[in-house]
């Protein structure tokens, strides 16, 4: 009986250490997004603020804004 309890428990132990890096792997991944995703919203507006500046200033809601972002 002992035995099967340690089992069990190893086991579980096992499938909480594999959620708990599945957890982290999505965390990072999805810190990872969010700064290519910053980084791409920079590059847009840059690319627009350099192409606008010779034309009529374009309105605030046309500037690519980061759809998922971190907090600097």
């Amino acid at each position: 009986m002992n035995d099967k309890i340690s089992n069990n428990e190893s086991r579980f132990a096992t499938l909480k250490n594999e959620a708990t890096r599945q957890r982290w792997e999505l965390f990072h991944r999805a810190i990872a997004l969010a700064k290519q995703s910053n980084a791409d919203a920079m590059a847009e507006a840059d690319r627009f603020q350099n192409s606008s500046s010779s034309e009529a200033s374009e309105p605030v809601r046309h500037r690519a804004e980061p759809l998922l972002s971190i907090a600097r």
